[in-house]
């Protein structure tokens, strides 16, 4: 009886590691993440037209085939509604809109991207022609769980 539980116990174990390593995944297999990151012209001045642009890449391959490109901006001081904007494509995996900011001021660029499963949703700082220091002081001010700054990966 001693010898047949333990032959079922050891036939177990090698059923369990074989079952293990043949789940193993070759890291070329992953899914690799999707980079997203905001081109923004240096000095954008109020009542004229600037592009916002992302480059969205997978790996060493720009992406083409984003399934959603947005940009959301509003004003740092949050006093106005947020305003969404849908990109389009251009090339070499740059999305962009034209957008003309009515005042000076600070403002937040949020890129919302969808792109192969993946959704990933990049944050900066816009300062549109003279600020104060009261506004610049007011980036720093922001508490931490009023940023709309999240990131989402699905793997299907």
């Amino acid at each position: 009886m001693n010898k047949l539980l333990g032959s079922s116990v050891m036939i177990f174990m090698l059923l369990v590691m074989s079952a293990c390593t043949a789940n193993t995944t070759n890291p070329s297999n992953t899914a690799q993440l999707v980079g997203v990151e905001i081109l923004l012209n240096e000095e954008i001045s109020p009542n004229q037209a600037t592009e916002l642009k992302v480059q969205i890449t997978q790996g060493q391959e720009n992406v083409e085939d984003a399934d959603d490109v947005q940009f959301e901006i509003w004003r740092v001081s949050g006093k106005d509604p947020s305003e969404m904007s849908k990109a389009q494509h251009e090339k070499d995996g740059v999305y962009s809109i034209k957008k003309t900011f009515q005042d000076n001021g600070v403002y937040y660029v949020q890129a919302h991207v969808t792109a192969r499963d993946i959704h990933v949703m990049p944050k900066t700082v816009v300062i549109v022609g003279d600020v104060s220091e009261e506004e610049l002081n007011s980036i720093k001010e922001v508490p931490q769980n009023k940023e709309k700054n999240h990131e989402h990966g699905h793997d299907h």
